[in-house]
């Protein structure tokens, strides 16, 4: 499992001692995930336990899936296809190919599962299977059949995550990460109740100011049945958001069956399919409306009480500036800054 460790960091002298310690038992522990995942889209995993020969029949049933495949998909309303090439054990090669939803360009999906048989033949050469994740398609290929089982640990049990460099502010993370999980949860919903595709995209409203729009997509392999679906992908949001996504601006997490994204800029093609407003700040309970006798009474009896503790206040000042001629006081032009993590 792959994590990126952020590259913008709280500076030390703000921080105290304690968190200190937490920051630097982090990194040791997360090292060796930083290490093992520094290289962008695609992620391949080879399976190096069990090889085949040059010009073997596994070779020439693998060079046939990876000539067929890859056109199966990009002309599949669900962009998806699965395939097995020879009878003879342990010849047999099964494959699937899954392309993403949101893809409208066939070309572009056929490419992409195309180049990913190149790459893992190259990579993982005489490897009888692979597994490789990119941007807009996936493919697994091996010796066994792991088609007939949908719900196989075997294609989840370990997803392959990365998170943002980004950090979400401190003062909006916890209602960040609230949200970000809402919408993804909504768009795994979304995704499982789609017959065809298994796929939703989605957005959120948060904060105009910082991170105005939430995106969000999840998909699974449109074999799987919708609870099916939903299932792996609550099990990979649980395994996976609290300790890796935490306070991080975006991620994504690769499974064979199922995969999630979100982040805060746009990433999928065409109009979210799900959207959902931020709901307006409720009032205080006890706040009395201007139009009742109590209201109006409080809005003329506040400002006065206001203005006259003004007045005294300005009295009082003045005379203590008199008394303090000495005083550094800002010179015109200036204001007074407080010093922020950036």
């Amino acid at each position: 499992m792959a994590l990126t460790i952020p590259r913008h960091l709280t500076p030390p002298y703000l921080l105290t001692p304690v968190a200190v310690t937490i920051l630097g038992l982090a990194l040791i522990l997360h090292v060796h995930l930083a290490t093992a995942q520094t290289t962008p889209l695609p992620w391949l995993v080879c399976n190096t336990t069990v090889n085949y020969t040059e010009k073997s029949a596994y070779q020439a049933n693998l060079h046939r899936l990876a000539t067929t495949l890859p056109s199966n998909a990009s002309s599949s309303p669900a962009l998806f296809a699965v395939d097995a090439a020879g009878t003879v054990v342990p010849d047999t090669v099964y494959a699937l190919a899954l392309c993403r939803g949101d893809t409208n360009d066939t070309s572009a999906c056929s490419s992409c599962v195309t180049n990913a048989f190149r790459n893992a033949r190259r990579l993982c050469a005489l490897n009888k299977g692979a597994t490789l994740y990119a941007d807009a398609c996936i493919l697994r290929y091996a010796d066994w059949d792991f088609l007939t089982n949908t719900t196989s640990d075997d294609d989840n049990s370990q997803p392959y995550v990365a998170s943002s460099h980004r950090n979400v502010s401190a003062a909006k993370a916890a209602a960040f990460d609230a949200a970000s999980a809402r919408l993804i949860n909504a768009t795994a919903e979304l995704a499982a109740a789609d017959p065809v595709k298994r796929f939703g995209t989605g957005e959120e409203s948060f904060d105009e100011t910082y991170y105005p729009v939430i995106y969000s997509l999840a998909q699974c392999t449109p074999d799987m049945s919708a609870a099916d679906c939903r299932a792996c992908l609550g099990d990979m949001i649980r395994a996976v958001t609290p300790k890796y996504f935490a306070g991080k601006e975006g991620g994504r997490a690769f499974g064979v069956r199922c995969n999630f994204r979100f982040q805060t800029f746009p990433f999928f093609h065409g109009n979210p399919m799900l959207q959902i407003l931020q709901a307006p700040p409720m009032p205080p309970a006890n706040m009395n409306p201007l139009g009742t006798s109590e209201g109006r009474a409080l809005a003329i009896a506040v400002p006065t009480v206001v203005l006259t503790l003004a007045l005294a206040c300005f009295c009082f000042s003045s005379m203590r500036i008199e008394r303090r001629k000495g005083s550094i006081m800002p010179s015109s032009g200036e204001t007074g800054h407080t010093t922020q993590a950036s």
